[in-house]
């Protein structure tokens, strides 16, 4: 990671957001606690994270663009457990990873979603059932058949995204771009059955930039993203959309800065939220967490 120009016009613009920031969150969560390094040789460059259901406290991982077609299972400290391979996929530039529950069943979402260029005239989402048991040999396959890939396309032209998330309350999928001074956020429904390309339709415009990861409460009550140097929160009132929810400044909460951190999620257990970087500038990737210090619910 080079300090260029255009990366100091990136931590400006990252810096800018606070001014869009509402109150912080100190008094909601609390600072971060290291919860154990990422050792395990292949997991170099991880972009995306979130929470398993089937093995509690364990988290799904994957790393950035360059790498196989596979989602890493690890515990609470970071020590890999397990690595799937994707039969049949190929891992163009996988930036996040996201949980949906569909008639009781658990699913994750991996976002082929990146586009440093913007020139990509279609992205890739794929849907599989989460792995409810882990070879013993710590290495399995997904089987092609068993996963679906949706074809995604921007309706105003190709964006680089590195954030999504299901939300469980109006059962649709949404990406966050990433580059543009005011992020977009764009919606799309996920068909039962097999469908051409959908159309990814923006429904809100953030005042913010560079959001690298994203997450939403099992329940849909609360939304986490992050950029370089900030987390951001929202609270979500009953029977609001989405956009209504965002259309509030985003509550700051506590966060130090890591190399090249990405990747965010919360805890299942609603006790906090996890970060992740990659490895970078010679420095460890660490799980981090921060936990809750009001209640358990996120209500005060």
């Amino acid at each position: 990671m080079v300090f260029t120009k255009q990366l100091i016009g990136i931590l400006i613009c990252c810096m800018i957001t606070d001014l869009a920031i509402g109150q912080t969150g100190a008094d909601v969560f609390s600072g971060r606690v290291s919860r154990g390094k990422i050792t395990h040789p292949e997991m170099h460059e991880v972009s995306g994270i979130v929470e398993s259901t089937a093995f509690p406290g364990h988290f799904w991982v994957h790393n950035d663009s360059g790498d196989s077609a596979r989602i890493f299972l690890i515990d609470s400290v970071g020590v890999h457990k397990s690595t799937f391979y994707l039969q049949g996929i190929q891992a163009y530039d996988w930036e996040d990873i996201a949980w949906m529950n569909r008639d009781g069943r658990s699913y994750l979402l991996i976002g082929d979603i990146g586009d440093n260029h913007g020139r990509r005239d279609h992205v890739k989402v794929h849907l599989l059932e989460e792995p409810m048991a882990v070879d013993k040999s710590r290495v399995d396959t997904i089987a092609r058949t068993a996963i679906r890939s949706f074809v995604l396309t921007y309706e105003d032209g190709p964006r680089d995204a590195e954030s999504l998330f299901y939300d469980p309350v109006d059962e649709a999928l949404y990406l966050i771009s990433k580059r543009e001074l005011a992020i977009g956020v764009y919606r799309t429904l996920l068909p039962d059955m097999s469908q051409d390309t959908l159309t990814l339709t923006r429904v809100h415009t953030l005042p913010y930039t560079f959001f690298t990861g994203a997450d939403i409460q099992r329940d849909g009550s609360e939304f986490i993203a992050k950029n370089l140097l900030n987390v951001f929160y929202w609270r979500r009132n009953a029977g609001e959309s989405v956009c209504a929810m965002l259309s509030r400044p985003a509550i700051r909460l506590p966060y130090d800065p890591e190399p090249q951190g990405e990747a965010i999620t919360f805890d299942r257990q609603r006790n906090g939220y996890f970060t992740l970087s990659e490895k970078a500038l010679g420095m460890d990737a660490v799980l981090y967490f921060y936990p809750r210090t009001i209640g358990t619910s996120g209500k005060e």
